[in-house]
């Protein structure tokens, strides 16, 4: 098997590339959902927690919008108490996602409602693009791989919706281009294991921030259950939140 070298490198770039900040963009995309009464998703502070909304009103002059209360009350409870929330919204196979702050209790035409402010950038995937995420060195994530030979226990460099990049030793068990592998194990720190199968698209060695030369292969996800999808989201979120508070 041919390999080729590639250095590591940040991802901010692939932030900005999916990055909204025109005003007029985002009241544009929110009327779309409100609109089309498009399904949300409201994450909690921590991740796990969430409900499933839709936003049933926008005031532009005052800079809110609002969301329908989830089904449970104290899932509810717990979003009011988030000092941050997250949001994930799907229009037309187009992935939105935005930090929505701090939830408020409001009363709108009549209803209780979450109440936030209109968020001044968002997060746009257009159709199968997704914002690859490197994993933090400070909670590593791993994926293991069952392979006829034995486990290939692989750490996890970078993260998305669509798949994943992992990191090997150059010599002992190998993973095979082109190949798809079930029953794939992958732990996010913080979050539930989650069986997936994966398909490798690439190999190819690479340099390591500590300067050790190892494999990395990309691999994309295959027929991802949406509670697997859930969990990398939330992990995601909660990753993404964790390393803006530190810069």
């Amino acid at each position: 098997m041919a390999f080729w070298s590639k250095k590591e490198n940040s991802n901010g770039d692939d932030v900005a590339r999916f990055t909204v900040s025109n005003a007029t963009e985002i009241e544009r995309v929110f009327r779309k959902m409100l609109a089309d009464q498009t399904v949300v998703t409201l994450y909690a502070d921590n991740g796990k927690d969430f409900v499933l909304t839709a936003l049933v009103g926008l005031n532009m002059s005052t800079g809110y919008v609002y969301f329908d209360l989830g089904r449970d009350e104290g899932m509810n409870a717990v979003l009011f108490a988030s000092v941050k929330s997250s949001a994930i919204a799907k229009m037309n196979q187009v992935r939105i996602q935005f930090v929505s702050g701090r939830l408020e209790r409001a009363k709108y035409n009549g209803e209780i409602v979450f109440k936030a402010k209109l968020p001044r950038s968002i997060l746009r995937f257009q159709r199968r693009e997704f914002y690859r995420m490197a994993t933090p060195m400070s909670e590593p994530a791993k994926c293991a791989f069952y392979l006829p030979k034995g486990t290939l226990k692989a750490a996890v460099a970078d993260v998305s919706v669509g798949g994943i990049g992992v990191q090997y030793p150059t010599d002992g068990l190998q993973l095979e281009a082109g190949k798809t592998y079930d029953g794939c194990r992958l732990q996010l720190s913080g979050m539930p294991e989650i069986s997936i199968s994966l398909k490798v698209c690439s190999i190819f060695k690479t340099t390591t921030r500590s300067g050790a030369t190892v494999l990395h292969a990309g691999c994309q996800f295959v027929k991802l259950p949406q509670v697997a999808e859930a969990t990398i989201q939330r992990y995601i979120f909660k990753a993404e939140r964790e390393r803006k508070a530190h810069t």
